[in-house]
């Protein structure tokens, strides 16, 4: 029979809760004393006598109602009250506790007695025992033999051969019939690990004892007390007087004393066990109460003080050995379980990318380092079973089950099927389940698992008398605490359990979880770098790919367009085609302009976006703006206004390019949008140093040269739609448009583009609407002031551009492959006047250049045989061989 029983089985299993008729009160404050000593209760300050045992006439021949509220000297002389209040100031008086009294009779003799003091919150409790007649020698003798016991202990090898040792000693220095090591289990049912005993008595040995033979109340005080002594059982008790605390009117509380009395319970459960006599050591560890050390006697018998407190040594020497014992023991599987661990470990070190593969590779090492039969290893949705275990399926129902309790770092239990009724069906394989989890996302529901399994371990549980004797029904139905009547051998079958996962097995199991965890992080940051590496190169070629496209679909555009405006200016065009070319151009203007978006946009992604600084002429830059739409508003009826103040400077610096189109993008959408009323574009500015909060400053002014600037700030409102408050953030989301947006033609990357545009120039863009009734978009950019004025500004002009009467002849290589474009350049460039020569590749441009001599080359970047890139360095080469050779 293995000594570890984790849980009783179903039929043996009781809910205590509404049985512990052996209550605190009945443990802690039974109203009475043994009759081998008595009891006195003194008030705090005065030592004034308010309670007393009843048995004080017994001892002292005075009545307890005339101790009553009288002084302590008076009981026990004035010299005697000196000795106790010099005990009463002593800090360490729970350690240095105990003290004689001499105390004269009234027949002349004088008595001896052990004083015992305990403090209350409102006074002294102070227990006297009358001293047994010990010889000298005594003392040194139990010195002897003291140390003797603690050195058989420390020979001791094992736990089971240390508790043997300490029931033989124990019962060796008190004499009693049979002395027991009893220890707890995890579900606090007791086992007698161990047993000394007269030869005429049947051995308890190995017999478990159901945990309600010691209610928790009764636990709680062998915890606190390291010895309880019951010397006869058949006592009469010596009630207190008077019967409750006499400051509070409650039970007074005794559990400090050795001399309180037993819960009727308890006298009925020795009674029924034969017993007459006890003497109980406490085992205690740091964390719990360990056991006990349960002296049985079948007479009554009396410990005096001094074995007591012998008895008391030796229950906290062996709790330390006891506890030193298991720690050995368990530190002989640690360290095998560490082996395992470092093997598993190293193993992921050489290569975490296949933790699977490493843990299915290490089976049987997996398996030993939890004494397991099996287990079932889940990682990211990935299934391997190795050993015993269930089918894949149960597997997978078994974990949505773990899922779905509460998310453990460690879960354990020896029988799945008390929890999980379905693991019935595989109980000769996982009636015993440990299992580790890792979740590492519970975003994307990423989780790892290792699952070990032991099969059903069918026992026979020895007990001492039947568990289900411990509770009675009464006529009502209702269950009540009764001591059980037997304790012959009963036994029982535990079926649907595993062996117990021992506490060394727990932590081996949060261990490898620490471990598996760490691999886990080491695998997805090396596939976290993999993954940008893979994302690094996708953008890499979808920015090649979106270039290729914008030359690709730019190219035949540039030609539709070209030959789009050759024809308009053609004087033979039908007047019914004007209208159909003005379709293709605005047609062809609107692509190329979701071109530009989409190819921006890759830019921004990219971080690929940079300004490009120059000065310009801001006024007449506002003003074109306004011109282009000038013509676009009254079309749909809008009337357009632009008025900016004295603040904005004619000349700034800047990139004129980004702010016109964050402008031309505003005022489209403005257009777009809005449908009756007006729309009006308003310009201010500021100094930096006044910029309102909210502003991304710091990116314009981060300079390495501090200049003067200024913040630009322009306004675009309309009488449109409007937006409503939910999307009013949205909208600046690429490819995000509100739902009227979605009627329109368009890409949603106007405003992100725009808004990036207006960040990476040191300001923003925001906005204010009501739906209905209207936008008011705010753009802020931060511009520098130029330092002079003297830079030339190009005029712009609509006319057709053309040589002068008197110019030379300037010749044009043109280096395009694209016959289309050709074809324009050719025909645009002779319409101006200029003599044009047209190749298809950079091979055939060089060849070209050193025989016709041209004054300018256009020349495409992409090109077969050559690209414009070799064809241009090649050409600049021999330009500096010649100027070199000249």
């Amino acid at each position: 029979m293995d000594q570890n029983v984790a849980k009783l089985s179903q039929s043996t299993s009781f809910n205590l809760t509404n049985l512990e008729e052996c209550t605190e009160e009945s443990v802690y404050a039974p109203g009475h004393i043994q009759p081998h000593g008595i009891v006195l209760f003194m008030q705090r300050n005065s030592l004034n006598i308010l309670q007393a045992s009843e048995n004080v006439e017994q001892f002292f021949g005075i009545s307890a109602d005339e101790l009553l509220g009288q002084p302590l000297p008076g009981l026990l002389g004035h010299d005697q009250v000196q000795e106790i209040v010099r005990y009463l100031n002593q800090e360490e008086l729970n350690i240095h506790n105990s003290f004689d009294l001499k105390i004269p009779l009234k027949d002349g003799k004088i008595q001896t007695y052990r004083g015992t003091l305990h403090q209350q919150p409102d006074g002294w409790i102070l227990e006297l025992e009358p001293q047994l007649t010990i010889d000298n020698n005594h003392s040194i003798d139990f010195y002897h033999r003291l140390q003797t016991v603690i050195l058989n202990l420390r020979s001791a090898i094992g736990l089971s051969d240390l508790a043997q040792t300490l029931a033989r000693e124990v019962k060796a220095i008190t004499g009693f019939d049979r002395v027991m090591i009893y220890r707890f289990e995890a579900d606090d049912h007791g086992v007698v690990i161990a047993e000394e005993k007269e030869s005429y008595l049947e051995s308890y040995l190995g017999l478990h004892y159901p945990a309600i033979d010691i209610p928790v109340p009764a636990r709680k005080l062998f915890y606190r007390n390291w010895v309880r002594h019951i010397p006869n059982i058949h006592y009469t008790p010596a009630r207190l007087i008077p019967t409750n605390h006499p400051l509070t009117n409650t039970p007074q509380d005794l559990s400090a004393c050795v001399l309180r009395g037993v819960s009727p319970y308890h006298i009925e459960y020795l009674q029924n066990m034969g017993v007459a006599g006890t003497l109980t050591i406490s085992l205690i560890d740091d964390r719990r109460l360990w056991g006990l050390i349960a002296c049985h006697h079948y007479s009554p018998r009396l410990v005096d003080y001094e074995t007591r407190k012998t008895c008391e040594f030796l229950g906290q020497f062996a709790s330390i050995e006891l506890v030193h014992q298991q720690d050995r023991e368990l530190n002989v599987y640690r360290s095998q379980a560490k082996t395992i661990q470092d093997q598993l470990q190293q193993a992921f070190r050489r290569d975490s990318n296949f933790i699977e593969q490493v843990l299915t590779e290490n089976a049987s090492q997996l398996l030993d380092l939890v004494h397991a039969q099996g287990a079932a290893i889940m990682l990211d949705g990935r299934l391997t079973l190795v050993g015993k275990t269930p089918s894949e399926a149960e597997v997978d129902e078994l974990l949505q089950w773990l899922l779905q309790q509460n998310k453990e770092r460690v879960f354990a239990t020896a029988s799945l099927s008390q929890l999980y009724p379905q693991a019935k069906q595989f109980k000769e394989r996982a009636s015993g389940v440990l299992a580790i989890s890792i979740f590492l996302s519970y975003a994307i529901q990423k989780s790892y698992h290792i699952l070990w399994f032991r099969p059903e371990q069918i026992q026979t549980v020895n007990w001492a008398g039947n568990p289900q004797d411990s509770v009675s029904i009464d006529e009502i139905g209702k269950m009540h605490l009764s001591p059980r009547k037997s304790f012959e051998l009963w036994k029982e079958t535990v079926r649907e359990m595993s062996y117990p996962w021992q506490m060394a097995e727990l932590e081996a199991a949060a261990e490898m979880r620490n471990i598996l965890m760490l691999a886990v992080l080491e695998f997805s940051q090396a596939a976290l770098e993999q993954a940008a590496e893979r994302a690094a190169i996708a953008n890499r070629a979808k920015s090649q790919f979106l270039a290729n496209m914008s030359h690709e679909l730019r190219t035949p555009l540039n030609a539709i367009l070209g030959f789009t405006q050759l024809m308009n200016r053609s004087p033979h065009i039908p007047e019914e085609f004007q209208e159909h070319l003005g379709i293709i151009t605005r047609s062809g203007e609107h692509l190329l302009t979701l071109i530009d978006d989409v190819l921006q946009m890759s830019r921004i992604e990219a971080g690929q976006l940079v300004l490009s600084a120059s000065c310009f002429n801001l006024h007449r830059l506002l003003g074109s703006i306004n011109e282009m739409f000038t013509l676009k508003a009254p079309e749909k009826g809008l009337h357009l206004s632009s008025e900016w103040d004295a603040t904005v400077p004619r000349y700034v610096c800047g990139d004129q390019a980004k702010l016109r189109q964050i402008l031309i993008n505003l005022l489209a959408n403005a257009i777009k949008f809005t449908t009756t009323g007006k729309i009006a574009l308003h310009g201010k500015a500021f100094a930096s140093d006044d910029m309102p909060s909210g502003t991304n400053r710091d990116r314009a002014t981060n300079q390495p040269d501090i200049k003067p600037t200024i913040t630009l700030c322009l306004e675009v409102e309309d009488t449109g739609s409007g937006i409503s408050s939910s999307d009013l953030e949205s909208i600046f989301e690429a490819f995000m448009q509100t739902d009227r947006g979605r009627h329109d033609r368009g890409t949603g990357l106007g405003l992100s583009i725009s808004r990036q545009f207006a960040r990476l120039m040191g300001g923003d863009i925001t906005v204010r609407s009501i739906l209905d009734r209207g936008s008011t978009f705010t753009c802020k950019v931060v511009l520098d002031l130029p330092e002079s004025l003297d830079f030339e500004e190009t005029e712009t002009s609509d006319r057709i551009i053309g040589l002068e009467t008197g110019q030379p002849i300037y010749r044009i290589l043109v280096a395009e492959d694209v016959s289309e474009n050709q074809q324009l350049l050719v025909t645009l460039l002779e319409s101006v006047g200029f003599e044009v020569c047209a190749v298809q590749n950079g091979a055939e441009a060089i060849d070209r250049w050193q025989t016709w001599h041209p004054d300018l080359i256009l020349m495409d970047i992409q090109m077969p045989v050559m690209d414009g890139y070799e064809a241009t360095r090649q050409i600049r080469s021999q330009q500096s061989l010649v100027i070199s050779h000249s």
